[in-house]
């Protein structure tokens, strides 16, 4: 079963309708391209430190990112 845990479509429309690049994205939110792109790829070995740091950037609770 492959089933995914975050909703990497709230984090990709973020970065879409605020114009940021994934670069700038992960500056704002104090992570590395690589964690990003793990977490965008549905990885499941993922920190949990980066979700709550997107999350912050993004403005929302954490737990709205999770399945």
């Amino acid at each position: 079963m492959n089933k995914k845990i975050i909703k990497t479509e709230l984090i990709a429309e973020y970065i879409k309708q605020n114009n940021l690049s994934k670069k700038k994205f992960c500056e704002l939110s104090k992570i590395s391209v690589a964690t990003l792109n793990k977490v965008l790829s549905g990885k499941t070995n993922i920190n949990f430190i980066a979700i709550f740091k997107i999350a912050k950037v993004m403005n929302i609770n954490a737990c709205e990112l999770f399945d």
